[in-house]
């Protein structure tokens, strides 16, 4: 049983709901999972943890401020386990290269700016939830899909997350992570 770290950065809940539900298929694996804010993550005492997996949403082009501080605070201790990134966006509900080219970018930009990586990354598809967003906001995402091909559903929310994707991450990365973890030890 491996006792993994969840830390979140969202901005309209989908990446927490994402984060939510890493936590419970670690859970129903038979691991440990502690979920925490990134916001409340770097100022607390975490303990011990095995491995750690990061989820932060993409917002014109950068992940929150909250999960980057969160890495340079804990970036010592995130550098002894193995780490997964999940980046939520839109962008990787996408089916044109260059939409997913930029998303990784937008990875590997703020792995740039923190001189770090993680051990594995996976893209995974945002959610639309009108009611959360301001009206620029709103009709900036409506148009973007709308050039895309996306039809909004009436009700201004549409789910995008790909949840078989997700669990095929996590359960290759754990297979390595429990691996690795000796490596690390």
């Amino acid at each position: 049983m491996a006792h993994v770290l969840v830390v979140y950065a969202t901005t309209e809940g989908q990446t927490q709901k994402i984060a939510g539900r890493v936590a419970d298929w670690l859970r129903a694996a038979g691991d440990q999972a502690t979920l925490v804010d990134a916001r409340a993550a770097a100022a607390l005492e975490l303990g011990t943890f095995d491995a750690a997996i990061l989820a932060a949403s993409l917002h014109v082009g950068r992940h929150q401020a909250e999960m980057v501080d969160f890495i340079r605070k804990q970036r010592a201790r995130l550098d002894r386990v193995p780490t997964a990134f999940i980046s939520v966006s839109l962008s990787a509900t996408s089916r044109l290269e260059e939409d997913l080219a930029g998303a990784r970018a937008a990875v590997e930009d703020m792995f740039d700016e923190l001189d770090w990586e993680a051990t594995s990354v996976h893209l995974a598809a945002g959610a639309v939830h009108d009611r959360r967003m301001s009206f620029l906001k709103r009709w900036v995402i409506h148009r973007i899909l709308r050039e895309k091909g996306v039809s909004m559903d009436p009700s201004g929310d549409m789910e995008f997350t790909d949840w078989a994707a997700l669990d095929v991450f996590l359960q290759t990365f754990m297979e390595r992570a429990r691996t690795a973890g000796r490596e690390y030890a």
